[in-house]
């Protein structure tokens, strides 16, 4: 018997190999390319990711220098070498550690500009600076536990509108002229003699300058006010008997932040039409991209007839006839379906609607507004502490107002001048609003059915 010698199998290895090979180097062409949104959602999350990365290093090294040097003397020692959060370095100062790193940054950015420019040359003690981070941040825990227990509803819906209809109605008749000629009086004068304010007093007049100085000062007197109300109720008991603090914070908020910041840059009209301008530019990004989408199609078959590659006039005569044919059959199907989708919305509403007001009998009803109580907690006088105290039953809280009989309707109403311009609109508004507050069933009442 013959024996057969196995063959190497050094060339099927080759092959094989080299097929693996082949594919392997092919992989990455038969992978499915990543769409354009996908990485542009990669993109804007790293970029976000290193912009808070950098966010924090800023804080780190403004705020917690003396905290980081330590923690990095302890880190070294443990051998731990990653920063710790800043959650562990600086003490909170809202519920949000995503707002907290903002506004930690803010007040790096104000730190750094007016605190260490002159504190670092007395000292480089930190102590300052770690004593505005904690009265900060108590204050900030302060306003948010007021925010929320504020009635927010009264002050956006009523008292915000109300204010604004106000400022409407005053400027429209300070416009107003009932004798023209030499007997029209100063507009702004009739303004601040509707709706006189104590830090617009007096009416400044540019030929004389003494009511010019005098109103500054009393505008400036009705900042401190403002803020030592304000401070008043936000800062700590041991730091509010601390008249040193207590001056220096005041003076810092009313005249650097609300003198200086609101209303000597944030009011200024350029600066609002600044801020208008970003936001309508943000929000046209896409329809400025379809634009330039449109605009290179265009070049394109502009150069295409450039050289001569499209037809000439005369051979598109023909499609110009067929679609001027075809129009009125396009035209009538736009308009059908334009009305299907009308009709679509409109179901869609309604059927809204109707399961809102369906399933608003399961909503718990608003609560009642707590009453105020400052007028009890006052000393008694001296007459009343001879009397008897006497028993007075005790009042029940006040249900909140409606929605409907909210200043926001009225508001929008004055603002849009409808009164002038629709009445009857505006008078067919007001009558459903009475039949839905006051008519039967009262679904627009304290807690009824429109109103919850």
């Amino acid at each position: 018997m013959t024996e057969t010698s196995p063959q190497p199998p050094s060339e099927s290895h080759g092959q094989s190999t080299g097929l693996t090979t082949s594919l392997v180097a092919k992989a990455p062409e038969l992978r499915r390319a990543p769409s354009p949104s996908h990485q542009r959602e990669v993109s804007s999350v790293a970029s976000d990711t290193t912009s808070d990365q950098a966010t924090a290093a800023f804080v780190r090294c403004t705020l917690c220098a003396r905290q980081l040097h330590a923690s990095t003397l302890a880190g070294s020692e443990r051998g731990r070498a990653t920063p710790p959060p800043l959650s562990e370095l600086l003490p909170p100062l809202t519920s949000s550690n995503e707002v907290d790193l903002q506004l930690y940054a803010l007040i790096a950015v104000v730190a750094k500009e007016f605190v260490h420019g002159w504190y670092s040359n007395i000292t480089p003690d930190h102590t300052f600076v770690d004593e505005i981070v904690r009265i900060i941040a108590h204050c900030t825990r302060a306003l948010e536990q007021r925010l929320r227990k504020a009635d927010l509803e009264a002050l956006l819906l009523d008292e915000i509108p109300d204010a604004i209809t106000a400022h409407v109605h005053a400027y429209g008749v300070s416009r107003q002229s009932l004798h023209p000629g030499r007997f029209t009086s100063d507009p702004r004068l009739t303004y601040h003699t509707l709706r006189p304010h104590p830090a617009l007093s007096p009416n400044p007049v540019e030929t004389d300058p003494a009511t010019v100085l005098e109103q500054q000062q009393n505008e400036a007197a009705w900042r401190r006010l403002l803020v030592e109300g304000i401070l008043a109720v936000l800062l700590p008991t041991e730091d509010l008997e601390n008249g040193c603090l207590r001056t220096l914070v005041t003076e810092v908020l009313s005249e650097m932040v609300i003198g200086n910041g609101i209303a000597g840059k944030a009011c200024e009209g350029w600066l609002l039409w600044e801020a208008i301008t970003k936001l309508v530019e943000a929000a046209c990004k896409p329809a400025t991209v379809e634009t330039s989408v449109e605009r290179q199609d265009e070049t394109t078959v502009n150069r295409l007839e450039h050289f001569g590659l499209l037809s000439t006039e005369a051979a598109t005569k023909p499609i110009a006839c067929a679609s001027h044919q075809g129009a009125e059959s396009v035209w009538a199907s736009r308009r059908f379906w334009q009305c299907i989708q009308y009709v679509y919305l409109g179901v869609i509403a309604l059927r809204t609607i109707i399961t809102a007001l369906l399933m608003s009998g399961s909503i718990l009803p608003r609560p009642a507004i707590s009453p105020f109580h400052g007028a009890s907690q006052r000393e008694p006088a001296i007459d009343e502490e001879k009397q008897p105290p006497r028993k007075s039953a005790p009042l029940a809280p006040p249900s909140p107002l409606a929605i409907l009989n909210m200043s926001l309707w009225s508001c929008v109403g004055v603002v849009l001048e409808l009164d002038m311009r629709m009445p009857w609109l505006s008078g067919l508004l007001s009558l459903l609003k009475w039949t839905a507050v006051t008519g039967p069933g009262k679904v627009g009442d304290t807690n009824g059915r429109v109103d919850k």
